[in-house]
């Protein structure tokens, strides 16, 4: 009874919670963000509304989906509730290694679903996110480094399936034993239908934000490949998850820099470019999440709870 006390209190400044988070972010980091502003002024607006639906499109993937980890375990509330609770978590989308996202169990909590069960769910997620980011990012490895990266490739393509039998067998070695009940919900998490749509999601999704730093380039008169421009920008968010900065803020974009001037792309549209597709991908992404958890806020549960659509 004390935890739900505590959770509930958590529920109710979820939304200051995020809002700060956004200032936070957007302040700490202002004289990008208006430096970014002032050259998106300058894109075709054509480009501009291309490259949001691109970042939908990615989001849209995600919420998907979560709302297939939800569905194992969760039947009652409407869709527009998980996918509402899912998109509330993006406010805290710049934390170091998302971690914030997992605010959004306050509200799951109250659907019934345990901390833990969400917890898991996020730790699919990250990992489904990497293996499939690394999976794009080896065709720059590939061109530019060793053949040998070809190798890591199958690695990635095939490592959902490993994880899938792995998660099979070892329930049955160790059923018995009480601690082991976190990998029976994993089971659940990662059956083969659903880690074939989850890993199908995952690779459109970031696939979609990699097609925008292609479309920057476009514009800028860069030849390149969309398969280059898109394992550029993997390999650059990878970069951003290692230093644990908070969104990756500074150290992606220094890494996108640094791999587009490898494939000969000039040291300025390789500046403006990365700055405008972090800008194309991430503050859309936390001000969705903001909008989401203001909805949340003012909108009477009973309204969301529906018969499964």
């Amino acid at each position: 009874m004390r935890i739900k006390f505590y959770v509930q209190k958590l529920k109710r400044l979820y939304l200051w919670l995020a809002l700060g988070f956004v200032i936070y972010i957007a302040w700490t980091h202002s004289s990008d963000f208006s430096g970014a502003i002032g050259s998106i002024q300058s894109l075709p607006v054509g480009l501009v509304i291309l490259c949001l639906m691109l970042s939908g499109l990615s989001y849209s993937c995600r919420s998907l989906r979560w709302l297939g980890y939800m569905r194992q375990i969760e039947q009652k509330a409407s869709i527009y509730l998980h996918i509402l609770i899912y998109l509330s978590g993006f406010a805290f989308t710049a934390s170091p290694g998302k971690t914030g996202e997992l605010m959004r169990g306050t509200h799951l909590n109250e659907l019934g679903i345990q901390f833990r069960y969400t917890f898991l769910s996020f730790m699919s997620e990250r990992l489904l996110d990497v293996i499939v980011v690394l999976l794009l990012g080896t065709y720059f490895l590939i061109k530019h480094f060793n053949l040998a990266f070809s190798s890591l490739s199958l690695v990635m393509l095939f490592l959902p399936f490993i994880i899938v039998l792995l998660l099979h067998v070892l329930p049955n070695l160790a059923s018995s034993k009480s601690w082991f009940f976190p990998i029976v919900i994993l089971r659940g998490l990662w059956r083969l239908p659903v880690a074939l749509k989850s890993q199908l999601f995952t690779l459109v999704a970031w696939t979609a934000q990699g097609l925008i730093l292609y479309l920057m380039l476009i514009n800028f008169g860069v030849e390149i490949s969309i398969a280059m421009a898109v394992s550029i920008y993997c390999l650059s968010l990878l970069i951003g998850a290692a230093s644990l900065f908070p969104g990756g803020i500074g150290v992606t974009e220094v890494g996108m820099i640094w791999l587009l001037t490898k494939v000969d792309v000039g040291s300025d549209i390789a500046i403006i470019t990365s700055l405008l597709t972090r800008m194309l991908t991430l503050w859309p992404a936390m001000l969705i999440g903001l909008a989401c958890a203001f909805v949340l806020k003012k909108s009477k549960a009973g309204f969301f709870v529906s018969s499964r659509i």
